[in-house]
């Protein structure tokens, strides 16, 4: 009890020199009785003092005072092994929604965020929710490359937010190939094994086609579904991609493989991703050389700026392709 109150009565002084406009007075008091907080093994107090102090001083506009306050709080995070809960998750939220995107530490933040959540669940790319929500943050600032790095490892619901930041990155470039940011997004979504959510960002995506896309209905391979296909072969590359894979039919996906090789060599990822899917639902041993997927997520998870378009290899951008496709 007495040291509750000890540590009210310094809450109540420092918000009185916060409010009173002594940011640097106050920044460094902050830091010095968190400290002494972690020496004593106090972490729970200094959380406290931590959150409060960064909430405030970033309230008041004090962006580098804050953000610093706001990194030592997940060093405590992980010196005290503070699992992720909705109370440890909330206080990341609360102090990332009051720094922008011209906030230098932000980054640094919120990636010292998911290595702590990485670290204490049960998730190693992170806590799912905490990556739902800096991908929709990144979505916010239309920073699209980021937003779909996280979104990727997010919930389930992240797959619909996902089809729709690829939709939206791809009306920057009315006039490359709306498919190519598709069959980006699915392909890695299939890499990690995620049938649902790379049907999910499908769905999404080709709901907002303009009609110049669309072309005939087609019956599938097999005779047993109607699909619709569109003037763009690498839009019907991701549909009969994922056809195959809810078919785990080997002979299909080399079919695929084979029918659409020119397009899948336009980028080394292509085919890398295109190896892991293999493996993954169709049992195709790939040799030990080829997989790459780590090093290959984390080269697309450093996306271009959100006002570059997917890479595709060196060539020019190119239209949607004129001639309807048989889905052979």
């Amino acid at each position: 009890m007495a040291a509750a109150r000890g540590t009210a009565k310094v809450l109540q002084k420092l918000e009185k020199s916060v409010s009173e406009g002594h940011y640097y007075e106050a920044h460094q008091m902050y830091r010095t009785v968190a400290n002494r907080y972690v020496k004593a093994h106090n972490y729970k107090d200094a959380i406290s003092l931590l959150r409060s102090g960064a909430l405030l001083l970033l309230q008041h506009k004090q962006a580098g005072s804050g953000t610093d306050l706001a990194l030592y709080l997940v060093e405590v995070y992980n010196l005290d092994k503070v699992p992720v809960t909705e109370e440890s998750r909330d206080r990341i939220f609360d102090l990332a929604d009051l720094m922008d995107n011209e906030n230098s530490q932000r980054k640094t933040f919120l990636q010292n965020a998911i290595s702590w959540s990485a670290n204490h669940s049960d998730y190693r790319n992170g806590d799912p929710l905490l990556q739902h929500y800096i991908g929709l943050l990144f979505w916010k600032e239309k920073d699209y490359g980021q937003a779909e790095a996280h979104l990727l490892v997010g919930t389930q619901e992240s797959a619909e937010a996902l089809g729709l930041v690829l939709f939206e990155w791809s009306e920057q470039e009315p006039k490359h190939d709306k498919g190519a940011y598709l069959f980006r997004g699915v392909l890695q979504e299939l890499a990690m094994k995620n049938l649902r959510d790379a049907n999910m960002v499908f769905n999404t995506f080709v709901e907002r086609l303009p009609t110049n896309y669309l072309a005939a209905n087609q019956k599938t391979p097999d005779g047993t579904r109607t699909v619709q296909t569109f003037k763009s072969s690498l839009l019907n590359l991701t549909q009969m991609l994922l056809l195959a894979c809810q078919t785990g039919n080997p002979a299909i996906f080399k079919q695929i493989a084979t029918k659409y090789k020119p397009i899948l060599a336009i980028d080394e990822n292509f085919g890398a991703l295109m190896t892991t899917i293999g493996e993954l639902f169709f049992g195709i041993r790939a040799p030990k050389q080829a997989n790459m997927l780590a090093d290959l997520m984390s080269s697309l998870f450093s996306a271009p700026p959100s006002s570059s378009r997917p890479a595709l290899g060196a060539g020019e951008a190119q239209a949607p392709q004129p001639a309807i496709e048989e889905m052979d």
